[in-house]
């Protein structure tokens, strides 16, 4: 029963700690490597939404919606917070480094310009190849 003596309470808990600190240190120790081992797998199953890469060291998060309260995933995942990165991953969407650093060159240039630029890199880069090579074998069979 907890007691309403605030310092004999906090003698108390002082003294738990104390008595079970190496049997607290080490499950600590094992939840966040199971954490982390979790994060890993769960990592490994997704891929980007732009190319469909899927390895996951060059997978990142992209906030779909830009909000004051967005929190930054490798933050959370560096604080060890991984059931709150796991939330705030449900906000984002994945990306590669290349898609997400074309997707804010993207950005830039429509805020700078005014104009549409293509959201879809490698879906403009593929169709303006196509039609590369379209035009080629055009000439070369004339």
């Amino acid at each position: 029963m907890p007691t309403k003596d605030k310092e004999k309470r906090n003698a108390t808990n002082r003294a738990s700690y104390h008595r079970n600190k190496e049997k607290r240190q080490k499950r600590n120790r094992e939840n966040k490597a199971s954490a982390k081992e979790k994060w890993k797998i769960f990592k490994s199953t997704l891929a980007c939404v732009q190319c469909g890469q899927a390895h996951p060291a060059t997978l990142d998060f992209h906030h779909i919606k830009r909000h004051p309260d967005n929190r930054k995933v490798n933050k959370l995942l560096t604080n060890k917070a991984y059931k709150q990165a796991a939330e705030e991953v449900k906000k984002c969407m994945v990306l590669c480094s290349n898609c997400h650093r074309i997707h804010h060159h993207n950005e830039r240039l429509e805020k700078k310009k005014g104009a549409e630029a293509p959201l879809n890199y490698h879906a403009a880069e593929s169709s303006s190849s196509a039609s590369t090579s379209t035009q080629s074998s055009a000439s070369s069979s004339k």
